[in-house]
């Protein structure tokens, strides 16, 4: 029978491959920062990880669409504002006008109005990332153009109907969108309603708050016959009564945009405080998967080391051990 030196070296070959591919594994490791790089390394343990990061991703996107309509919600708020102090001013000046010290002519007063009530209809037509505010689920000019395809394609509109003797200037305001709520999911388990409606904002139909602004507009601008006023025509008795009555309405009206105004920011600030929640448990999630699955770096560092010794050792015996000796020729 022949006699070699490699009939010795089939278990030190299988060491030494064992010995590298320890090595590599543990490269990785030091590469990624993560201990477990097959799921055969630790079953358990990846499935725990996997879990872990699809509750994180979750709750990552419940945040992002969240503060989306955070910010949209911050929007419609500002708007409202603006809505309500454009009414506040209107109901400021309509007492101004009853004034017995006020020297200026009455239809003036009314066309500022008008030029008000318009800033309003501007601002109940304001959108956020081309989707209306005021205008429930509504929101785009396709949609309010195909049921209105003779108006233009904003939710509120001015337009001028007859005249009659309640309204002789015949202006009304149309309103095109619907009352329905938009929510999302701020959670797994609930919804939050993100829009405010025209009936928040306006009242009944989404439009009932303009008509005592229209009233007092059409005081100031008309006679009681429905003829226009001169430029130096003042009001009588009843008329300023008319205005005390109309511009009272606009008060109690502001009170009710301001009370739905602070509903819909409870709300907001809800969901601002969700996310914030969310967020702090995003960073325990990633705690505890960092606890699960990133790699121990002084430990390993330490058996990087070992390893390295034992490879140029282990190289270096191979080395001699395949040396050709006389069993080599008989």
């Amino acid at each position: 029978m022949r006699i070699s030196s490699q009939m010795g070296y089939s278990a030190f070959n299988g060491n030494l491959g064992r010995l590298q591919e320890s090595n590599y594994f543990n490269l990785l490791r030091k590469s990624t920062g993560k201990d477990i790089q097959s799921i055969a390394d630790a079953p358990s343990r990846l499935m725990d990880v996997k879990k872990l990061n699809a509750q994180r991703n979750m709750k990552e996107n419940y945040i992002n669409v969240s503060e989306h309509a955070v910010s949209e919600m911050r929007q419609a708020e500002d708007f409202a504002e603006v809505i309500s102090n454009a009414m506040r001013e209107i109901r400021d000046l309509a007492v101004y006008s009853t004034n017995p010290s006020y020297d200026g002519t009455v239809s003036s007063v009314g066309q500022f109005i008008k030029g008000i009530l318009s800033d309003m209809i501007r601002a109940a037509n304001s959108d956020f990332n081309g989707k209306y505010l005021f205008s429930g689920t509504k929101t785009t000019p396709n949609n309010i153009q195909n049921d209105f395809p003779n108006m233009t394609n904003m939710p509120f509109e001015i337009v001028e109907v007859a005249p009659t003797a309640d309204n002789p200037s015949g202006l009304t305001v149309v309103f095109k969108g619907n009352m329905d709520s938009r929510a999302i999911n701020k959670d797994a388990h609930s919804n939050e309603v993100i829009n405010m409606t025209a009936e928040h904002l306006f009242g009944a139909g989404g439009v009932a708050f303009f008509q005592p602004i229209i009233d007092i507009y059409n005081v100031l601008q008309f006679n009681q016959d429905g003829t226009p006023r001169d430029n130096f025509d003042s009001m009588n008795r009843e008329e300023k009564n008319l205005i005390n009555n109309f511009q009272k309405q606009v008060a109690d009206n502001i009170s009710t945009v301001d009370k739905n105004i602070g509903i819909f920011a409870s709300r907001r600030v809800r969901m601002e405080t969700i996310n914030i929640q969310m967020a702090e448990e995003i960073i325990r999630l990633k705690e505890v998967q960092s606890l699960k699955e990133d790699v121990q770096m002084p430990k390993l560092l330490s058996e990087l080391a070992k390893e390295e010794a034992a490879l140029q050792y282990s190289l270096s015996a191979g080395a001699r051990i395949q040396r050709n000796t006389l069993f080599n020729f008989l």
